[in-house]
């Protein structure tokens, strides 16, 4: 072995404590590049774990528009399609993340993950609170590496400070896990937590600040240590087998041996168990929620068993269970109310029976000189149709909860054709009957002048007759149909049975149109009649 050899080994590796730009995962760029602090893009399998925990499959991205985020974002993209969760939005921003916000509100997105700083952060929950994008319905997953009380010293929007504590409850932020959690003593025989008492008294003592990365720093010694170590082991061993010959190592065989025991690192640090996977760290990520007014540790993931670990009932939903992650509608059939159906058939009922016996009595006394110049059969025609318009009562209560789907279909036509001929059967009479005491009225030579029941019914009958050739025509070229129509609210959408047709409108306009004008024809000089006496009627 060279003497060189040991400076070119140093020139070959390259090891980070504190790198985490996802650029440098790039192994044809950087092939001896390693880092103890795990990557930018090490919270994406995680985020995925944990969307898949809690069932979500539809997500969208809010992204500050700098490489940083970018990078991360676009690692996202593939960890999301590998887990099949859905992107419905992807939103980037470079200062007013307003009408990006907005755009996630009317793609109906509920779980958003945010990758920006803390400055923009401010901005992007001043603009969830003023959109209504907060408590049971979002869930927002940010980066957990901002400062504390980050919402004070970077808020720069027009929100209050309660304002931006009220959008921001409930989120979860990911970062990497500085110390580990499990108190075992590792490489360096002390646990986390020693070690961490040591370091605080390290930083009383010389009077500096603390580092996020210090324990990967720490870490990072190790490694090279025990990588040094190792690959003197190793030529040591060769240098023994080779002893019958002149034992000579160039510097590629050198570099080569030392990146296979770099990837070859396994031992247990004060960040937890220090692995490399093409020289990226498999690390420990944690997940915090922030829970009236700071974080608080909810779980944590772990990228070398690739396992999700939740506290129990730490995590705080705005609501009785987690968000949905979109708009489920759920179709719910409206029916007719059973008791107000009821209370309005037993009053229908009631009319039907009344105007049975007004019909009896009116046959019955049909020959009685007062009933009889009452003209009563335009007063059997009036009852009949009353009493078929009191029977379409009965039919259009039926709906999908009472009949069959085919069974509704038909009863779409038996209705509507009753309660129309029902209409001007009664209507006609009565109009009839008027139209009698207007024309014997407008005779100005008052000569008597007798105008017979028949003629009566034939006016009826001509109304009826018009009435029929439009329905049947309706029925022929467009007939009624079942259709569902929906009502959508929040989260569930109500649906009802109707009968409909593309030429309903126009069809029952006609028939109206044609009663209307008759209508206004025989009412407009109905006033001089009140002045009438008694008119005869002959049968």
């Amino acid at each position: 072995m060279s003497p060189g050899s040991n400076t070119n080994l140093l020139s070959r590796l390259q090891l980070s404590f504190a790198a985490t730009t996802p650029v440098l995962a790039d192994k044809k760029k950087y092939p001896n590049f390693f880092r103890t602090v795990p990557s930018d893009n090490a919270v994406n399998p995680a985020v995925v774990k944990f969307l898949n925990f809690y069932n979500w499959t539809r997500v969208g991205t809010l992204t500050q528009d700098v490489q940083r985020f970018s990078e991360v974002r676009n690692d996202l993209t593939n960890e999301l399609e590998k887990g099949n969760i859905q992107i419905a939005d992807t939103e980037s921003f470079s200062n007013d993340p307003c009408i990006n916000v907005k755009k996630l509100k009317d793609s109906d997105v509920r779980i958003i993950i945010g990758q920006f700083d803390e400055n923009l952060a401010a901005k992007v929950f001043c603009c969830a609170y003023n959109l209504n994008m907060f408590g049971s319905k979002y869930q927002w997953i940010i980066p957990g590496w901002y400062q504390g009380n980050w919402w004070e010293q970077a808020n720069s929007t027009n929100c209050t400070t309660k304002k931006l504590l009220t959008a921001m409850e409930g989120y979860i932020s990911v970062d990497f896990e500085p110390l580990s959690a499990r108190q075992i003593k590792g490489i360096s025989d002390r646990t986390p937590k020693e070690y961490e008492r040591e370091y605080s008294r390290e930083l009383q003592q010389k009077g500096v600040e603390a580092s996020k990365f210090h324990g990967f720093a720490y870490d990072g010694i190790w490694v090279i240590a025990r990588t040094f170590t190792r690959v003197m082991e190793l030529l040591r061993i060769k240098q023994r087998q080779n002893t019958f010959h002149n034992f000579t190592v160039d510097d590629r065989e050198v570099g080569k041996l030392v990146l296979d025991v770099m990837n070859e690192t396994n031992f247990f640090g004060v960040t937890g168990q220090v692995m490399f996977r093409n020289g990226e760290r498999m690390g420990t990520i944690k997940f915090n929620q922030f829970q009236e007014g700071h974080e608080v540790k909810v779980g944590e993931y772990n990228a070398i068993a690739d396992v999700l670990d939740l506290i129990n009932n730490s995590i705080r939903f705005q609501g009785v269970e987690p968000p949905k992650d979109q708009t489920f509608v759920r179709l719910q059939r409206r029916h007719i109310n059973v008791p107000l159906y009821s209370i309005l058939s037993t009053i229908t009922i009631l009319g039907m029976l009344m105007a049975g016996a007004f019909l009896f009595f009116n046959i019955k006394n049909r020959n009685h000189r007062l009933i009889k110049m009452s003209s009563p059969y335009m007063n059997n025609l009036i009852i009949l149709g009353g009493m078929l318009s009191y029977a379409s009562i009965f039919l259009f209560g039926l709906d999908g909860g009472f009949v069959s789907d085919k069974e509704f279909e038909t009863l779409c036509t038996v209705r509507t054709w009753i309660l129309i001929v029902g209409y001007t059967t009664a209507f006609g009479a009565m109009f009839a009957k008027t139209w009698r005491v207007h024309a014997i009225f407008k005779n100005v030579k008052m000569k008597k002048k007798i105008i017979k029941d028949q003629k009566l019914l034939i006016i009826v009958g001509g109304m009826l007759l018009i009435d029929l050739c439009i329905l049947i025509c309706w029925q022929i070229v467009d007939p009624l149909k079942r259709t569902v129509e929906e009502y959508s609210l929040e989260d569930v959408s109500h649906c009802c049975l109707l009968c409909s047709s593309r030429g309903r409108t126009f069809a029952s306009l006609d028939v109206r149109l044609w009663q209307g004008l008759l209508e206004k024809r025989l009412l407009a000089p109905l006033s001089p009649c009140w002045k009438g006496g008694v008119v005869e009627s002959r049968n």
